[in-house]
């Protein structure tokens, strides 16, 4: 039974198991844990701003005595100073901006790594095929060179060095392999589970269509997320000094309304009583023991003195009575606000200039990665053009001429074009290297979903 289970294991993988193609390659990218947290830091941003209608809210409470009879109870406000709530939102606006570009450069720069090393092993791939031809061709030549040995023209040097450069190749064919093995592992970091590579070379531009691209130069703007991200740095600092600004402008300290509460029957206060408030139609004939313990008087007549009372109190308010309101200003006239004014400007030019900066670094870098590229590939042409020389016999049947049958010449003919094409080859590992950072540069890399980025290009 187990074995049973591992042999339907064991073809269930072979049977997903695929070689790994240019569209897996870019699609991994949305599995990349950078990427996705890039992802999360974007969502929270563009979720929307949270509106703040006031600075503050407070529940202000006031207890008048401890006789617990009288409270006073406040809902105060304290509002935004004048320009804050613009000043927030274009705080909040540069800030989703500037995640925005940060997003498209993270991921313009993960599918950088994986563009650059699936056309490395490409290219490596041809290398690699090269430099088995030209180790055949230097055993002819060591081959030919044993055959000639004892003839007046046998240079003993020539087979010295065939041989020098027989150990030089068969090291660079090591060398092949090994590095096909390793982007093969790099490539297994991004893909896990593949059968092979199939890279289909036709996804690469030529030399032709990336010399179409570039000319005319590149016009550098916002698009690009460098310069996005340094734009949204300098907008939210500007906005950040305008939310300092506009806290000063608080000119309205606060507004409050309440609401004054008595308790009738915690309220007492003390009353002056005389004999008339307390004898005949007095009032306050439930305190006439108080006062005359007080006073000795016994009745109103010849009673002159009076006493103090503690009686209970009744809150005759009317309702309209029991809210007051509380509002304070805050008066500017003599404020000094030139230091102010000045720090102001002086950081939105410090942030202007920071922008300009990071726009100057960026338009120096890609306007040199424009003319690297440009001179690779005049050089590339010229290797190229020997090439289709020798290819087309032209070369071969001038050496035909001039060396008759002497197969040594021949062989170095076909050996140089082998060589030029190796140049070649390393020249466009060059160009793919700057012009994968130019379209890095350009947001093009990181524009999302499965898409040929490098036929794309920056047009």
């Amino acid at each position: 039974m187990k074995k049973f289970g591992l042999v339907t294991l064991a073809l269930s993988a072979a049977a997903f198991a695929g070689p790994l193609t240019w569209e897996q390659l870019i699609q991994s990218v949305d599995n990349d844990p950078r990427y996705q947290a890039a992802q999360k830091r974007a969502e929270m941003t563009s979720t929307g701003q949270n509106t703040k209608l006031w600075d503050k809210l407070e529940l202000r409470y006031k207890l008048d005595g401890f006789s617990f009879a009288q409270h006073d109870f406040e809902l105060r406000i304290t509002p935004k100073g004048f320009g804050e709530g613009s000043a927030d939102k274009a705080h909040w606006e540069a800030q989703v901006a500037y995640q925005k570009a940060h997003l498209i450069a993270d991921r313009a720069e993960l599918l950088y790594d994986r563009y650059d090393r699936a056309i490395h092993y490409i290219n490596r791939q041809r290398i690699a095929k090269l430099n088995k031809e030209l180790y055949q061709v230097n055993s002819d030549r060591i081959e030919v060179l044993h055959m000639k040995a004892g003839s007046a023209t046998f240079n003993p040097q020539d087979l010295m060095t065939s041989l020098e450069k027989e150990a030089s190749l068969r090291a660079e064919m090591m060398t092949d392999s090994a590095s096909l093995l390793n982007a093969e592992a790099k490539l297994k970091l991004w893909v896990p589970d593949f059968d092979g590579v199939e890279l289909d070379s036709t996804w690469i531009p030529s030399m032709d269509e990336v010399a179409a691209q570039l000319e005319g130069g590149l016009e550098i703007n916002e698009t690009f997320p460098a310069i996005a991200m340094a734009a949204g740095k300098m907008k939210s600092e500007k906005s950040k000094i305008q939310q300092d600004a506009s806290k000063s402008r608080d000119y309205i300290s606060h507004i409050g309304i309440g609401y004054s509460l008595k308790i009738e029957s915690l309220m007492e206060k003390y009353k002056d009583l005389d004999a008339y408030d307390i004898y005949g139609t007095g009032s306050y004939d439930a305190y006439r023991g108080e006062f005359e313990k007080q006073t000795g008087c016994v009745s109103q007549l010849g009673c002159t003195a009076t006493a103090r009372v503690l009686i209970p109190d009744v809150d005759n308010r009317k309702t309209s009575d029991k809210f007051f309101a509380n509002l304070a200003f805050r008066l500017p006239f003599f404020d000094s606000n030139k230091d102010s004014d000045l720090k102001t400007q002086v950081a939105e030019l410090d942030a202007e200039g920071d922008y300009m900066k990071d726009f100057r670094d960026v338009s120096q870098k890609v306007t040199k990665l424009v003319d690297e590229i440009n001179a690779l590939i005049a050089q590339w042409k010229v290797q190229k053009e020997f090439v289709e020389k020798v290819n087309a016999g032209s070369i071969f049947e001038q050496f035909a001429k001039n060396a008759g049958s002497d197969p040594l010449l021949l062989l170095r003919a076909r050996e140089s074009a082998l060589e030029s094409d190796l140049r070649a080859i390393k020249l466009e590992n060059d160009i793919f290297t700057r012009y994968l950072a130019l379209l890095e540069y350009a947001g093009v890399l990181g524009a999302e979903g499965v898409q040929n980025h490098l036929q794309k290009g920056l047009r």
